[in-house]
């Protein structure tokens, strides 16, 4: 497989966002050396180009269907998000990449993408790889059930989304961070005020609310994020939360 090279990471699940205060190292691939004959997509030149293991996004993929009844109606797709407002998303690239083989992985509107499955053994050690610098752009779980958007989302949904991206996330953390989050119940599940784990928004967000059955909270937000009760039994899966936008672009 291709050289790697050390980089610190702040668990950093924000578009969601796991605030827990404790660095962690993981590793950065550098560029793919392989391309096919028909590429229509290539990270040459672009140095230390943003990459996941494949195997860690497949462990996604499994926890999707093991915790499916969460959010029955919404199919497992992802998106790729600038991780600053000045990061190029126009004319982004994805593709799945190992020595043996490599695919181009088409994105629909707003860089959002189904990932393959299935593939075999030539993808066994693939990394996805995107044509952006790393550190510009993250890939997040993206979980929505019908009639939700931007301004509805569902609880169930983002608690889905959460066990998606811990799933993806926990096998490149260092073996005593891994251990002390999942001590703490996991970000989903921490038993702990101390820890949060929050989802990002397309803008600023003005107001923030859940309700359900004539019940209804605010909900902690802070810019574009917002914080929802995901360990919060009382509150149903069905449960809605309402965002409220300003007129500012957020600020990524």
């Amino acid at each position: 497989m291709r050289a790697l090279k050390k980089a610190g990471l702040l668990l950093c699940l924000c578009g969601a966002a796991v605030q827990a205060h404790a660095d962690t190292d993981t590793d950065q691939a550098t560029q793919p050396a392989a391309q096919d004959a028909a590429a229509s997509v290539s990270v040459k030149g672009i140095r230390d180009p943003d990459w996941k293991p494949y195997s860690a996004m497949l462990k996604g993929v499994k926890r999707f269907e093991e915790k499916h009844a969460l959010a029955p109606g919404a199919e497992l797709r992802f998106v790729l998000e600038p991780r600053r407002a000045d990061v190029d998303m126009h004319a982004i690239a994805l593709r799945l990449e190992s020595d043996e083989a490599g695919m181009a992985i088409p994105l629909g509107e707003h860089n959002i993408f189904s990932l393959p499955v299935g593939l075999g053994a030539l993808f066994e050690k693939a990394e996805l790889t995107v044509n952006r610098k790393a550190g510009s752009v993250r890939c997040m779980p993206y979980v929505r059930s019908a009639a939700t958007s931007d301004t509805i989302r569902r609880l169930g949904d983002l608690r889905l989304a959460c066990e998606v991206h811990w799933a993806i996330d926990k096998e490149t953390l260092h073996f005593a961070m891994r251990t002390a989050m999942s001590a703490m119940g996991g970000p989903c599940n921490f038993v702990s005020q101390k820890g949060t784990y929050s989802f990002s928004a397309p803008r600023r967000i003005a107001n923030a609310t859940i309700s359900f059955n004539g019940k209804s909270a605010p909900v902690p937000f802070s810019g574009a994020s917002f914080t929802p009760p995901l360990r919060e039994q009382d509150w149903s899966d069905d449960s809605v939360l309402e965002l409220t936008f300003d007129n500012e672009p957020a600020a990524n």
